[in-house]
């Protein structure tokens, strides 16, 4: 049976019903690329714990809530909200209730994935662990993604993706030449691991249609996250040496720098990785001697006068507009970005060309850019089809036609708090 908003016959995973009890990050990015790809996707959330203000706001949903107070909450995307949970269904359900026990075994009953990312035994202790749920449905393949696994020292351990990022070694990457380590812009490991979470779904729904089997998928967040700095982990096995914290430098490539052009905060980064580009550096710069400059005449000759690049490279930065520069080096073969903040990423005409930002009215009366996936599929339609769901939007459609309650069931497992909808007049 379709969802609300009808689905294209030919997406990639047409047919596939997914039931996402993650929160915050990582498990709803993982369900956002299958919704994304056609599944059906039933976001679950509890009353006495809705995700869609992440961490930092909270409602208490026992008392009554204004009007207002409601839309804004609707609208707050604490951790985007609307970006991690566009194109899927808005179910609540409280599993800390046997009736809501009963219906999530009875949506397991007739789903394909289930995906989590609660600490390690907590779906145990609801009495849903995998040998439940495979005895519920033996087809179904579940998702774990435990910060730490479930076996090991540290399996009780609980962990954010801010967490681990310092643990999993890259903020010892990060920062300048002998300074203290520094975290990145974002927090790396929760889109990471949505993106490897959803790779090993879509191999186990390969390999269930090859066998028939389903199977339980365990993804640690910080194993995931440490294999983002593999060569660096490999260079310490075989070497046993630390790259160290280089700032916007490179290890092998030079010159490789951010640089301040002209305005206030205006900058281009760039990178020469062999020796046309750096003889398309010194046409840009409008400098040809420096091409047959002995200093300059290796990448590691030019790591060792990197100080000396950077004074010439910053000089002629100074005399132009980012995109002024970036433009002037492209075309000498550099590869060089401006570097762009968030509003000006919004407003890219090379975005806007490829229909790559879509702006969808929120059911709660506002619009928000969502942001297409980075893939294009020549048969097979994806991407943004719908806003994110308000808390329980979709709980008629689940309950009613997914799994047959009447009317009046409906209405009572609201009225006993079962379920909840905290939404307002369109």
């Amino acid at each position: 049976m379709a969802p609300p908003w009808g689905t294209a016959d030919r997406s990639l995973l047409a047919g596939i019903r997914v039931l996402d009890l993650s929160q915050i990050r990582a498990g709803p990015k993982t369900a956002r690329w299958l919704a994304d790809a056609g599944a059906e996707v039933i976001k679950i959330e509890s009353l006495k714990r809705p995700d869609r203000g992440g961490m930092w706001i909270r409602l208490d949903l026992s008392k009554p809530v204004p009007e207002e107070a409601q839309r804004e909450w609707n609208r707050t995307a604490g951790l985007g909200f609307d970006q991690l949970h566009r194109n899927k269904l808005g179910l609540s359900l409280d599993l800390t209730t046997e009736r809501g026990k009963e219906l999530l075994e009875r949506l397991v009953r007739i789903s394909d994935v289930l995906v989590e990312n609660f600490s390690a035994g907590v779906m145990e202790r609801l009495g849903f662990g995998y040998n439940r749920l495979r005895a519920l449905r033996p087809e179904i393949i579940v998702l774990s993604m435990p910060a730490f696994g479930t076996t090991g020292p540290y399996r009780d351990h609980v962990g954010f993706g801010w967490g681990l990022e310092h643990q999993s070694g890259i903020t010892a990457l990060t920062g300048y030449l002998g300074d203290a380590p520094m975290r990145t812009g974002t927090i790396t490991p929760d889109p990471l691991n949505g993106v490897h979470g959803a790779a090993a779904v879509a191999a186990a729904l390969v390999q269930r249609r090859l066998t028939g089997r389903g199977q339980f998928i365990e993804l640690a967040h910080w194993e995931s996250t440490v294999a983002l700095i593999g060569e660096a982990v490999l260079e310490q096995s075989f070497n046993g040496t630390f790259a160290g914290r280089l700032g916007n430098r490179h290890r092998v490539h030079a010159p490789q720098g951010c640089y301040r052009c002209a305005g206030g905060d205006e900058w281009v980064a760039l990178t020469v990785t062999s020796g046309d580009e750096w003889a398309g550096l010194c046409r840009a710069l409008g400098r040809l001697e420096l091409a047959s400059d002995a200093r300059f005449a290796t990448a590691a000759e030019r790591r060792a006068h990197h100080d000396e690049l950077d004074a010439i490279i910053g000089a002629w930065m100074a005399g132009r507009g980012k995109h002024e520069a970036m433009e002037a080096l492209q075309q000498h073969g550099v590869p060089a970005g401006a570097v762009l903040d968030n509003a000006e990423a919004l407003t890219q005409e090379h975005f806007r060309a490829r229909g790559f930002f879509q702006t969808l009215p929120h059911p709660d009366g506002v619009e928000f850019p969502y942001m297409n996936g980075p893939w294009r599929f020549s048969r097979t339609p994806v991407g943004v089809r719908e806003p994110a769901p308000l808390l329980g939007e979709d709980n008629e459609y689940v309950l009613g036609e997914l799994l047959g309650l009447s009317a009046g069931e409906i209405a009572e497992l609201e009225s006993s708090g079962v379920t909840a909808r905290l939404s307002t007049p369109r």
